[in-house]
């Protein structure tokens, strides 16, 4: 990463947009160098920023735009770009959409309710690979099986782990890859194809993945791969 931090900001609404820019270039350590209004012309601003070698370092990804919407958007530059790091920056807090943006590959999911502060600490903690969540967000995931620790909103964290070490180290070599690929937002298919196997197979090591960490579902599956830093 470049020792300034390089932001993609995409947001159908212009006035947040340029409210998020100028907040964000107050900051002596970060530079917007690009803005989209939805998820098609984010990934073609993206993609003239990566010819240029200017990559962004964090994507604020916001979730209801025309087009194409924050979702969609980010298992694109997932796919694209399998190291790209999206932070979902939005107004809405349903469970759906907070189970998709993280199954998409989002690091995180924060409400734009935050402060100037909170957004800093947000992109910075992004930009470091950090896995975070709004404690609201949090708490509709995750309760009840695991407190939220008290801190900023901008940088929940997640005490104790949902699942014990132990427990993960039971983990096969073969079922870490399929864990890593999940948590990066990949489909039972996309798994299938990238490691050679059957669908069928695929689902029985998901089964096993599960078992082993103590987890009922894909999402809570890939909230702790990223725990365990296979990511």
């Amino acid at each position: 990463m470049t020792e300034r931090i390089r932001i993609l900001i995409v947001d159908d609404q212009r006035l947040l947009r340029e409210g998020f820019r100028k907040l964000i270039e107050m900051e002596a350590d970060f530079e917007v160098v690009g803005m989209a209004s939805d998820g098609e012309e984010a990934l073609t601003v993206a993609s003239r920023l990566y010819a240029e070698q200017k990559a962004p370092d964090v994507v604020l990804m916001d979730v209801r735009m025309p087009h194409m919407d924050g979702i969609a958007a980010t298992r694109a530059f997932k796919e694209r770009w399998p190291t790209s790091r999206i932070a979902i920056l939005t107004t809405f807090d349903d469970r759906e959409l907070i189970h998709a943006g993280l199954q998409a590959g989002a690091l995180g999911y924060v409400l734009k309710d935050i402060t100037a502060e909170q957004l800093a600490t947000t992109i910075r903690a992004t930009a470091q690979g950090q896995f975070l969540l709004h404690p609201e967000i949090a708490s509709k995931i995750l309760s009840p099986f695991a407190p939220i620790v008290e801190g900023t909103e901008a940088r929940a964290s997640i005490s104790p782990p949902l699942v014990d070490i132990e427990a993960s180290s039971q983990l096969t070599e073969r079922e870490r890859e399929i864990l890593a690929l999940l948590a990066r937002g990949a489909s039972n298919r996309e798994i299938s194809e990238k490691l050679y196997i059957t669908g069928g197979t695929v689902k029985n090591h998901l089964s096993n993945i599960l078992g082993k960490l103590g987890v009922r579902d894909r999402t809570q599956a890939a909230l702790k791969a990223r725990e365990l830093g296979l990511m």
